[in-house]
């Protein structure tokens, strides 16, 4: 049975999505094969037959589920003799506190260094669309929006981090000894910065720098198709 994941690509198939990224995550983290086809975002709505207004969407045999939350629910209930991505209640519970957390903290920061970036290399078709929804998004133009210094973004960015920087400078992993889908969010959206971002989002001596290089070690095709751009933190 084929596992199918349709992500979102910029121009020269930087992928562009961080919850693509904690999917593919999941899928390593289960042990699964699977087989990925690249979108723009203009794109979206012919995935699968028409109809889908987001991705990451994955086609597990013909089941169709959109959503990154929603496609680990279904990875864990669908593959429950495989290792588990949550490790119980409380496990998954945490990992919607640390999905929320970053979407209401995080998300916002990481866009501001990034957004312009990404603008510059959507696929052409796509450039209108990205101006438009993006500028909806954030109540402004991409323009205003990045215009303060890149090491003022980059500091506001580093600093919505904290909660991280926390926890990992006393713990191998978020999730504790072993890594979880908390890890899988937190690293996917790293990947997608670093992936957009021609600098350095991290200070080298960043005590998350060693955790984000941990979670790069975990998958060879992940750390693969992440470095596609630089091979910094």
């Amino acid at each position: 049975m084929t596992i199918l994941l349709h992500e979102l690509a910029l121009d020269r198939g930087i992928l562009s999505s961080p919850y693509c990224w904690m999917v593919r995550f999941a899928l390593a983290h289960k042990g699964l094969d699977y087989e990925t086809a690249a979108t723009s975002f203009t794109g979206i709505p012919a995935i699968a037959g028409g109809g889908q207004k987001m991705v990451p969407v994955l086609d597990d045999g013909g089941t169709l589920i959109a959503d990154s939350w929603a496609i680990a629910e279904h990875l864990e209930s669908a593959y429950s003799d495989r290792p588990s991505l949550f490790g119980g209640a409380q496990g998954k519970n945490y990992a919607r506190f640390v999905l929320a957390t970053f979407g209401a903290n995080v998300m916002r920061p990481a866009m501001r260094v990034v957004m312009n970036e990404v603008f510059k290399r959507v696929q052409p078709q796509d450039r209108a669309y990205y101006q438009e929804s993006r500028s909806q998004r954030i109540g402004m133009s991409i323009e205003a929006f990045t215009s303060a210094p890149l090491a003022e973004r980059l500091a506001g960015f580093r600093t919505a981090l904290e909660p991280v920087r926390a926890v990992v400078k006393d713990q191998t992993f978020l999730a504790g000894n072993t890594p979880m889908y908390a890890d899988y969010i937190a690293a996917g959206i790293l990947l997608w910065a670093r992936a957009a971002s021609p600098e350095q989002v991290l200070a080298k001596d960043d005590p998350i720098v060693p955790w984000f290089e941990r979670m790069l070690a975990l998958y060879p095709r992940i750390t693969k198709d992440s470095t596609r751009t630089w091979d910094g933190p």
